[in-house]
């Protein structure tokens, strides 16, 4: 049954309970009076023993009594801490109790084990993967120290080119081409000085014999063409010193700084290329290694998510669907194969050493009321339970006693602390609350029902003599049982607890 179909049968229980109540106050004295009927005889004598009160002093509690419920001031929440929604699997009975540690509530668990089962997979893949990657980093760094090695002895290379060139073997080709010209040089003076001596002698033969003539023109001719040689031995050994000088030397110093500088460029290139792919190799291994923690950190959540599938019971007590702090919350939505969403409260495990009761108090009886008014509490449930207790919550804006009718009675919704507890009591109870709004001490007062309205005159039917007086009376304040009594009455005297009620009474006089 819905809950509009549980007020409206209750309150319907409650007018014809209330209907019957009122004509019982109304219409049942004079009946009662009417009454000729079996037993009628002991009826009238019992009424007459028990007809009249005398007025009398005493303090007079003006008290609202309301109908409550007990509310535990700690609830323990039971929701799940999942990512999104999961279906439930299993629930503990609302009602049963549980201790600490007692299995609450099982979500569906298959699509985290089968996520769990592939990350486990894909970590396996990883991990052979980080041990390949690693030997591969480990061959290139041995890789690329030969490189480097490799480059930098063809640099050592160059540069002891460039110092043996520069410190030997440049020198001594100039060395060489000056002792070359040098001995042509030595040569040509000998041969110019024997064509000195050559052209002399046929010069000093004036008659010399044509024999001996062309013996010494030969000899001249020799001579001369030894020097003549010679000296153009002694040019070229001139001009190829020059040469290499000028241009041989110079071209050869710098083809072998150029070779040092080239070796120094491919060490740094080899040396960068090494780094680099050192650094591509370190790449990879740090990138599998960021892989395999990203999965590790996965499957630890997964694994998380896993164990908050099962919820536990964090406190011994009783389970209670839903949330008591959401008043359309309906707890039908509690149930097996029901998508649940994390954070949303399931069930409750209420703390039952400490309750409050909740209450709702009519507009007319809201100004008679405040904050610290004390109050006694019973429980349906636990017959004799009377807890003392104080307001400590009264709201100052009203709302409809039925939420989602607008024509139903104004309400202000309260808070009762009780002073006790009792291990019996429950969340949920229903209660019974009298509120003492007002305490009138030593003021006169009698039961509520010897005072009547008659003809738009407020009065009490008086014992006097064998019968009884109609008095007018002021009426102060009143209870449930009593009324103060302001004027018209005192002390010690009777008035006739159902004054309508019986038609063969003495006829009243009027006071």
């Amino acid at each position: 049954m819905s809950k509009l179909g549980k007020s409206i049968k209750w309150l319907t229980v409650l007018g014809v309970v209330g209907g019957g109540i009122a004509a019982s106050v109304i219409y049942g004295p004079p009946l009662y009076a009417k009454w000729k009927g079996p037993g009628a005889g002991a009826l009238s004598a019992k009424a007459h023993a028990v007809k009249f009160f005398a007025a009398k002093k005493g303090e007079l509690k003006i008290v609202v009594t309301e109908d409550g419920k007990l509310r535990a001031v700690k609830n323990h929440r039971i929701f799940p801490e999942l990512r999104g929604s999961a279906k439930i699997t299993f629930l503990a009975t609302e009602g049963a109790s549980v201790k600490k540690g007692d299995l609450l509530v099982s979500f569906d668990k298959k699509t985290y084990e089968d996520n769990l089962q592939t990350r486990n997979g894909e970590l396996e893949t990883a991990r052979r993967g980080l041990t390949v990657a690693e030997e591969a980093l480990k061959i290139e760094q041995k890789t690329v120290v030969g490189a480097v090695k490799l480059a930098a002895t063809k640099l050592d290379e160059a540069k002891n080119g460039q110092k043996v060139y520069v410190e030997s073997e440049g020198p001594k080709k100039l060395s060489d081409l000056e002792t070359a010209a040098n001995e042509i040089r030595t040569k040509l003076g000998a041969a110019a000085k024997a064509l000195a001596e050559a052209q002399g002698k046929m010069n000093g033969e004036l008659f010399i014999e044509e024999v001996k003539k062309k013996d010494l023109e030969r000899e001249v001719r020799i001579a001369k063409e030894s020097h003549d040689a010679l000296k153009k031995s002694l040019d070229n050994a001139l001009a190829q010193r020059k040469t290499y000088r000028a241009y041989d030397y110079p071209q050869s110093l710098r083809s072998k700084a150029q070779a040092v500088e080239n070796a120094a460029l491919d060490l740094e290139k080899a040396e960068t290329q090494a780094k680099s792919a050192v650094l591509q190799k370190e790449a990879e291994v740090a990138k599998v290694k960021d892989q395999i923690k990203r999965l590790e950190r996965e499957i630890k959540t997964t694994n998380e998510q896993i164990e908050k599938c099962d919820l536990k019971a964090p406190v011994d007590g009783l389970v209670v669907y839903g949330d008591p702090d959401q008043r359309y919350y309906y707890n039908d939505r509690v149930k097996v194969g029901a998508e649940w969403y994390g954070g949303n409260t399931l069930m409750t495990i209420p703390d039952l050493s400490a309750f409050e009761v909740d209450i709702s108090v009519p507009e007319e009886y809201r100004g008679k009321l405040q904050i610290g008014c004390k109050t006694t509490l019973s429980v349906e449930a636990i017959p004799g339970l009377a807890i003392p207790g104080e307001l400590i919550k009264l709201t100052d804006l009203a709302r409809n006693r039925v939420e989602w009718d607008q024509a139903s009675p104004k309400v202000f919704d309260g808070v009762i602390k009780p002073g006790g507890h009792d291990k019996r009591m429950v969340s949920g109870m229903t209660t019974r609350v009298e509120i003492v709004a007002e305490i009138l001490p030593d003021v006169l007062m009698v039961p509520i029902e010897a005072v009547v309205n008659e003809e738009g005159e407020t009065v009490c039917y008086v014992k006097k003599d064998q019968g009884t007086e109609k008095r007018k009376v002021k009426p102060g304040k009143s209870n449930d049982h009593f009324v103060q009594i302001l004027e018209g009455l005192k002390v010690g005297e009777e008035v006739d607890l159902s004054p309508t009620r019986s038609g063969d009474e003495p006829k009243a006089t009027q006071s």
